[in-house]
């Protein structure tokens, strides 16, 4: 009768462990014109600093980025943006990267990056009209 059971509880484990290498990063690239993620699986995230909207942190101790202590969001629209693992903050570039988003405050990316998980903390969002690119 336990049989099922434990059959179930080791198909759930395997799919969380396969969800966790399918979103690996291989390669990522920050430079002067946005940033690029590509994932274990193949998939590929783009974000362009033009198209930037939003940069949050996402703090976890659970789920696929929780090996990395979670992730920096940034949000282009609906349809394009990235992830980039906290592990990767500042070996990427991003870090120094965000900081010519327009009036990005350093101090609350901080502040997000030590809130008790799990958290998720908006840092930076563009003004709705500026009429200045980052």
């Amino acid at each position: 009768m336990l049989g099922p059971i434990f059959v179930l509880i080791a198909v759930l484990r395997n799919q969380k462990r396969r969800s966790q290498l399918r979103s690996a990063t291989v390669d990522l690239r920050v430079d002067e014109f946005g940033i690029t993620r590509m994932l274990a699986d193949g998939r590929l995230e783009i974000v362009e600093w033009a198209e930037v909207n939003e940069v949050e942190v996402l703090t976890t101790k659970s789920g696929p980025h929780a090996a990395y202590g979670g992730v920096i969001i940034v949000s282009g629209d609906a349809e394009r943006g990235c992830l980039v693992p906290l592990s990767q903050l500042q070996t990427s570039g991003l870090a120094e990267a965000l900081t010519h988003l327009d009036g990005f405050d350093s101090q609350r990316l901080m502040e997000a990056l030590t809130a008790t998980p799990p958290a998720r903390v908006s840092c930076w969002a563009r003004a709705e009209v500026t009429g200045v690119d980052p």
